[in-house]
């Protein structure tokens, strides 16, 4: 039961600090996901042609048919090859430029924060939870002995003062 609690702190505490970026990944995917399917059913008139040259193509970084072409994304259904030039189809994934204008803004604002560290807080960081040790001390003399004559959880009572037994 106790590591169960620990676990659940644990996590809430994990989930607080990345819950974010764990909120970012899993979106992220569903959107690549949601546009493969659009891709596959989208008829070809209702694509963005994009024009290229060979080292414009070259040059760009393709990551799973998804490029970044003048800060927007685009999901690539196909690409055609002619001799001088590249002409990609593709689809502009506003969702996906939502989601990493998010990301942008959150990293600027981390970045941008001047607060100093509240005193509450460094007082916090700086208590001492477990006293450390710090005489360590090295007996030359024999262990004692201990008696097992009578341990004593189990020990009778006896009276140190002898009473007479009482009057009835």
């Amino acid at each position: 039961m106790k590591k169960l609690v620990a676990i659940g702190f644990l996590s809430l505490f994990v989930l607080q600090y990345a819950g974010f970026y764990a909120y970012y990944g899993s979106r992220l995917l569903t959107i690549h996901q949601e546009m493969s399917v659009m891709l596959e059913s989208i008829p070809d008139n209702k694509l963005e042609k994009i024009l290229l040259s060979t080292q414009e193509f070259n040059s760009l970084d393709f990551d799973q048919k998804e490029i970044e072409f003048h800060g927007k994304m685009y999901d690539i259904a196909k690409i055609e090859k002619h001799p001088d030039r590249y002409i990609l189809y593709a689809v502009h994934d506003e969702s996906e430029d939502y989601l990493l204008y998010l990301l942008d803004e959150i990293i600027k604002r981390s970045g941008n924060d001047k607060k100093p560290v509240s005193s509450q807080l460094l007082q916090f960081f700086s208590l001492v939870f477990i006293s450390p040790l710090l005489n360590f001390e090295f007996s030359q003399d024999p262990p004692k002995l201990i008696s097992l004559d009578c341990p004593t959880l189990y020990c009778s009572f006896h009276s140190p003062i002898d009473s007479p037994p009482p009057q009835g």
